[in-house]
């Protein structure tokens, strides 16, 4: 009898939690996610509570998420990681929970949720202070209330996944098209349209509390640039861009039974096409019809960002993970040997190369992702991702009041790690601005810092200072990061009268006791 895997899913499940657990605590912030941690901590303690003052450009959900666990673990980097770690520990038993509900086989949700557990893409984003893990989680969660046939959570979640990120309209195709293949009738969609539409109302109302009129979509476009067709000299190189990503991604071992996958079901679904006409509605086999709906919908979400001008982004993969592992599992399916219903390994003739060649491929699978659970790969968060800012960060803990942090690229760094500190963040916009703000209030006595790469880029910046007339000394460095302290010229001076006053005093004593 074919049960609900629960055991398998629990096991599968405390695999995940072994391979996110050391990025929870060892990795460090990524610039959008200190600033989205930052937007956090102004929350948690209640300083702006609607973040009027903030320059957002999100939906708020994750932000009120994390801000609630501050308070319990106080100004720590993890505190804001735990809504996405917890949400990414969900998503593995809720994609099997998904595949149950769609094809009623224990073995093809066992292997969608272990594929999503061991995914280098799902791994690294899991201990992450990103937007897109919650959204994942969130649309999978959304899909299975439609699966379930619970029109007025799907509306709920998907309203809930709408205030995480925009990008969740990305996704209402498939909502809709799922809906469509299940059979749902107007009064369901009716009251998915009665959940939806609160959290709808509340994104809103939210937004004009904060700022009178709805800023949101507009700082979003003015931050991204806005979207368009790529330039055809754009299409090649881009198209590399997303091959590469996606290998990093998924391993480059799934990435080519993926294609392989892929191919099987176009294949498969031209054959369906040509032999009914259609093909979509005259055929009978609900999961047919999914396999269709997923496989286009993959299709598709890839080729328009690869056609537009959107960046090639890790983060922007993640959402689609959890249906690649379905339609990979879907494919593991099709290997049945005719009338058994058991796989081909399973058969007696092919049973012991296909297990060995299948242990191969699991080992090849985990060491893929092993490196992932301890930040090697390019991808998600790392144990360096903020370049050395929470040291030089330390440096300038003691600081006193008055003390001023000139900056140009680390700016959402400075805001987190300096948050509860006195110390003030200039921005500037190139070197002649910042000799120009020098030379208005570098004399005044307050200590000023600059912060620099530790890179070439940072030579023009240094010329210009001390051309300026002012001295730098290196006083802290981190991988990337080289902090340096400003002193003026009549500081200098004053420092220079008042050693030789020092050594005149110690001349003096030196010649009395002699």
């Amino acid at each position: 009898m074919n049960r609900f895997p629960r055991l398998p899913l629990l096991l599968v499940t405390g695999l995940t939690a072994v391979l996110r657990a050391r990025g929870l605590f060892a990795n460090s912030f990524q610039a959008d996610e200190a600033l989205f941690a930052t937007w956090a901590r102004e929350i948690a303690i209640w300083r702006d509570p609607l973040l009027a003052m903030q320059p957002v450009d999100k939906p708020p959900l994750l932000f009120y998420l994390q801000a609630l666990f501050y308070p319990l673990f106080g100004p720590v980097e993890f505190a804001a990681r735990w809504p996405n770690w917890i949400a990414s520990l969900l998503l593995v038993p809720l994609t099997g929970i998904l595949v149950w509900k769609l094809y009623r086989r224990a073995e093809t949700a066992v292997l969608a949720a272990a594929l999503v557990a061991l995914f280098p893409l799902t791994i690294q984003f899991s201990p992450t202070a990103f937007t897109d893990p919650l959204l994942t989680f969130l649309l999978i969660t959304g899909l299975t209330a439609v699966v379930t046939r619970k029109p007025g959570w799907a509306g709920i979640l998907f309203g809930l996944a709408l205030l995480t990120k925009y990008q969740a309209v990305l996704f209402l195709p498939l909502l809709l098209g799922l809906g469509w293949v299940l059979g749902w009738r107007l009064a369901w969609w009716s009251r998915w349209l009665a959940g939806f539409l609160p959290t709808l109302i509340a994104l809103f109302t939210w937004e004009f509390a904060r700022s009178g009129r709805f800023l949101l979509w507009e700082n979003q476009i003015g931050n991204f640039g806005g979207v368009r067709l790529s330039h055809s000299w754009e299409l090649w190189p881009r198209f590399w861009a997303w091959v590469d990503l996606w290998q990093t991604a998924v391993s480059p071992l799934i990435f080519f039974l993926l294609i392989f996958a892929v191919v099987w079901f176009v294949i498969q679904t031209c054959q369906v096409s040509l032999a009914g006409g259609c093909g979509w509605s005259n055929r009978p086999d609900r999961s047919s019809r999914v396999d269709q709906l997923l496989l286009i919908f993959i299709l598709s979400y890839g080729l328009f960002h690869w056609l537009f001008a959107i960046p090639v982004w890790d983060r922007y993969l993640l959402p689609l993970l959890p249906l690649l592992a379905i339609l990979l599992a879907r494919a593991y399916d099709a290997l049945k040997v005719p009338g058994t219903g058991r796989t081909i390994w399973l058969n007696s003739r092919f049973c012991a190369p296909c297990l060995a060649l299948g242990g191969i491929l699991a080992l090849l699978l985990v060491s893929a992702s092993w490196p992932a659970r301890n930040g090697r790969t390019q991808l998600g968060s790392s144990p360096n991702s903020d370049q050395g800012a929470a040291d030089i960060a330390a440096a300038l803990a003691d600081a006193p009041y008055g003390t001023v942090l000139y900056d140009h690229w680390f700016s959402w760094q400075w805001r987190y790690h300096l948050f509860d500190k006195r110390v003030f963040v200039n921005w500037f916009p190139h070197a002649d601005a910042l000799a120009t703000d020098l030379t208005a209030f570098g004399q005044d006595g307050a200590p000023r810092y600059l912060a620099l790469p530790n890179t070439a880029v940072a030579q023009p910046i240094l010329r210009t200072v001390q051309e300026a007339g002012f001295t730098l000394t290196a006083v802290a460095q981190s991988n990337q990061i080289v902090l340096y302290k400003i002193s003026s010229p009549q500081s200098t001076q004053r420092s220079q009268r008042y050693d030789q006053k020092i050594s005149a005093s110690s001349a003096v004593k030196i010649g009395g006791v002699a």
